[in-house]
């Protein structure tokens, strides 16, 4: 699998971009819509959202928008796209059609060079399917490894157990056509045990080997999880800009 490639092609289902758009701009805003095979995510408005990669902005906008877009950001250096100010100004734009942004997001994608690690793990190591993933959630507050989304569903994950209980879970939701997202939970009791390292790089491998691009998302400011997700052989990818109507913010 070329990780770039399917990326992009990713980018493209979740921002209406043509390959032909791709090829002719380091800036592609398009209007918005909604194809198969994007990614949906649960509660976000489809009227403005940005992935900023490898110095590329993949842009969609509504009607209502798209010009002003087109006109802030064509020429913008979208490598500051997240920089408070230009974010700030956006929000103010946005507000004028009900809309807010809610978040910012950093992801990251499997590092190619990474060679992976050996770990003794002392604990058993369960892996779910999609069809009895029920069981694990009926037995732990797992909110991050399987969090239930209706847009984005959980299709597998992996956990340890320390005397028949799960006190460490990762799991996957099948975002979009190409990727999937992982998430990790640790019971506070055994932070600092290598667990969260270990069952995100379990889960990684196992996705790439059912041909899918496994992601990991987190918040700039969670240093945790941020240093699991560099143990565990990701690098940062893509930053991402989600937008809510007011009545949800």
């Amino acid at each position: 699998m070329n990780l770039d490639e399917t990326a992009r092609a990713q980018f493209r289902l979740d921002t209406n971009c043509s390959l032909e758009c791709e090829n002719d701009y380091r800036i592609m805003i398009n209007r918005s819509a909604r194809l198969d095979g994007a990614r949906v995510v649960e509660g976000m408005s489809d009227d403005f959202r940005a992935v900023i990669y490898k110095g590329d902005a993949y842009i969609m906008a509504s009607d209502e928008l798209i010009d002003w877009v087109r006109e802030k950001y064509s020429t913008f250096k979208c490598e500051w796209f997240c920089e408070f100010e230009n974010l700030r100004i956006l929000d103010k734009k946005l507000n004028e059609y009900g809309l807010c942004i809610h978040d910012t997001h950093l992801y990251f994608l499997p590092d190619e060079s990474f060679e992976g690690f050996e770990m003794d793990c002392p604990y058993k190591i369960r892996w779910f399917d999609e069809n009895d993933l029920d069981e694990l959630r009926a037995v732990g507050d797992f909110k991050h490894a399987l969090p239930g989304s209706v847009t984005q569903p959980d299709v597998i994950a992996v956990a340890a157990y320390d005397a028949g209980i799960p006190i460490a879970a990762a799991g996957a939701s099948l975002d979009g056509k190409y990727m999937w997202q992982i998430g990790i939970d640790v019971n506070e009791d055994y932070l600092h045990h290598g667990l969260s390292v270990f069952l995100v790089t379990s889960l990684k491998e196992r996705i790439l080997d059912k041909g899918f691009l496994p992601f990991y998302g987190t918040s700039e400011s969670h240093s945790l999880s941020l240093d699991t997700a560099v143990r565990s052989g990701f690098l940062p990818a893509w930053a991402e800009i989600y937008v809510k109507k007011i009545k949800n913010c």
